[in-house]
Formats: C-alpha cells, structure tokens, sequence
C-alpha cells in the first residue's frame, strides 16, 4: 500500500512560484493558512514542477528516489539548465527534511513524478517509462517498480503526440479513494484512447470519467484531473470557464467528505502544469 493524498498533511512549492504564478500562490496560501495546513517553499529549483523532481513518499518514514533527467529536457543546453538536481533542493532543506527523508530507496530508473499516481495498492504510470529506460527491459523495469512501490503497476498508453512530450499518468487520472479512481475526459477527444484506458483501468477500480456539458470542447479542460488533495481539503484548478462550476460540482460529488475549493490556475496551465505538477505534499510528522 502506498501512502495517498489523503494521507498527506504538508505541502511544498518552489520558491520560483510567487514570482511566476503570483495570482495563485496568493489565493493557495491564503486557503492554506486560513486551514493551518503546514507549507513551505523549496529553494535550489529550477522550475515550478515540484512533482517531477522530488522523491515519492510510499510510507511516512519511506521515500522512493529515483534519476530525474526527462527526456524532454535534454534537447538543447538550454533545456538541460532547467532540470532540476533534486539532491541540492535537499541539501538546502536538510534542516527540516533531513530526518524526514534518511530512509531511501534509490532505483536506477528514469522518472518523472508527474508518472506516478498512487492508488493504495495499485501506481498508475503512462508506459513512456518504458521508452525512457531503453537500456532495460520492459519486464526489468516493471519487476523494479513494484519493488520500490511495493504494489502493482499499471500502465496506460501514452498518446505520443507533438501537444504531450511529458506522458505524465497525473494528467489523466486522479485516485478518488475507496477503489474509485477518476479519469478526464479523454472521451471527448480520442475515443482510442479513452477506451484503451477504461480496459485497463476498469480491470482495477471503479472509474469515474469527468463530463463537460458544453458546447465546445477546452483541451484545457484535462487540468481539472490535476487538482491537489491534501487530507480531505481538496483544490481544483479553475479557468474561468464554464467549466469551473461543472468540475467542481463532481469532484465535490466524489469526495463528499472533503472540503472542494477553487485555485485561479491560468498562470500554471498556460505553462503545461496544474496545481498537483505545483506541489509536493507529504505527511510530515508535527
């Protein structure tokens, strides 16, 4: 089993997030502090993408780190100076995380944290693992995952397409708890795909798909899935579309025990993330 986000009781952002996303760092800590939820920034970032970077907590006192170095951000110079050395970000934060993070588990794997979605006994990952570990098997790298993660894996197709170099699993679905998982509205865009996943994914849980009753169809709309729950406050993305309130409603329909909040996000998602690829939350002990 590993440790979900309703587990979770702290959260950490870059220290870049005020300055590039200043409309909604203001309104996610002034929820956050208005709930005394525990959040700091981390120093020694090069993006605002927390999620991909910093190693993945399966336990309280359990972390899994792995070889952050994705490939599409090894094209160009430029590109290599953004990623982000998640050992210095450590380093600057022993102070407070150092005890926190003595126990590791180091695999010698390519990852993005982005590609992790955990669902209790169940990770759900997109198989660009596979492509960005060529110098193992797929067999080699599942046996390894399951190792680390200590539960299954299940791995959804990645829609290899110039709109998504990342193949990120938390872009596509989101664990709802109580066997149910949530999966965007894949539907409205590629039925191949939405159907391949259902397959996959029904095998498992309960899926839920998101729905969008409008008239036009906002490939934004796949930033909803990518909301941020931390205990049972839950913060979803908003656009300034009608299909804010429609989000809201059903996810506020699945977690009918949570707290469902709103975050501008626009400055985020314009950039390709949302407020889960903003965020590391973790349970920290107080």
């Amino acid at each position: 089993m590993t440790l979900t986000d309703n587990l979770s009781n702290s959260v950490y952002f870059s220290g870049l997030l005020p300055k590039q996303c200043p409309v909604l760092n203001a309104k996610i800590t002034e929820v956050l502090q208005k709930r005394g939820i525990t959040y700091a920034y981390l120093s020694e970032t090069k993006d605002i993408w927390c999620r991909d970077f910093m190693p993945i907590q399966i336990e309280k006192d359990k972390f899994v780190f792995y070889n952050y170095s994705p490939d599409y951000l090894q094209d160009t110079y430029y590109l290599r100076r953004l990623q982000t050395d998640t050992e210095k970000v450590l380093l600057a934060e022993e102070n407070h995380l150092g005890g926190l993070l003595k126990y590791r588990n180091n695999i010698d794997l390519v990852i993005d944290g982005g590609n992790v979605v955990k669902c209790g006994d169940t990770v759900v990952m997109t198989d660009k693992v596979f492509m960005e570990n060529k110098d193992k098997s797929p067999s080699e790298v599942e046996r390894i995952l399951r190792d680390a993660f200590r539960c299954d894996i299940l791995f959804l197709p990645w829609e290899k397409v110039k709109e998504d170099v990342y193949g990120h699993s938390d872009g596509i679905v989101h664990y709802a708890g109580k066997g149910k998982i949530l999966l965007t509205n894949y539907d409205d865009f590629s039925m191949d795909y939405y159907h391949q996943y259902r397959k996959i994914l029904d095998k498992k849980f309960d899926v839920i798909t998101l729905k969008y009753n409008t008239k036009q169809h906002r490939k934004r709309s796949w930033c909803y899935i990518n909301f941020l729950q931390i205990g049972n406050l839950v913060l979803v993305p908003q656009l300034g579309t009608e299909e804010d309130e429609q989000a809201l409603e059903q996810i506020g329909e699945i977690f009918l025990d949570g707290e469902i909040v709103g975050i501008p996000a626009l400055e985020a998602v314009r950039k390709g993330g949302a407020l889960n690829c903003i965020s590391w939350n973790i349970f920290l002990a107080k």
